[in-house]
């Protein structure tokens, strides 16, 4: 194992619970960590990266599947955001299945870097 390996395994799953916790999957932190420290491929990455979100939510809805709203006499997921916001995801989730095919890794590696830099920039005009 490489230094840049291990160094990896002790950022990333620290850094992936922190995400999931906030409520976002950390595709942002699990592409550039993968290609820098695991030197894999921008395409590898972004498949690990969607493997990696789904186990996460995966574990996240087993986890809280139980759960009750502490407010509400209902659940913690609320289902019916579920049903609005699911067929977008899966369209979104098709559709960047395809970019990721046909575009190149340059391709891929900019428009990634632009997409992470904006919504950094409006994350923190809106902490502002």
């Amino acid at each position: 194992m490489f230094v840049s390996e291990f160094a990896g395994l002790c950022v990333l799953p620290p850094l992936l619970a922190f995400a999931n916790v906030g409520g976002v999957g950390g595709g942002g932190l699990i592409i550039p960590i993968t290609m820098a420290l695991f030197q894999f491929p921008t395409k590898e990455a972004i498949a690990i990266s969607g493997f990696t979100i789904f186990t996460g939510a995966v574990m996240r809805f087993i986890y809280q599947f139980g759960d009750k709203h502490p407010q509400k006499k209902a659940t913690i997921i609320d289902y019916s955001i579920v049903i609005v916001m699911m067929p977008m995801v899966l369209v979104g989730s098709f559709v960047g299945v395809l970019v990721n095919i046909y575009l190149p890794a340059t391709v891929l590696s900019i428009i990634l870097t632009l997409l992470l830099l904006g919504l950094a920039i409006q994350s923190c005009s809106k902490a502002v």
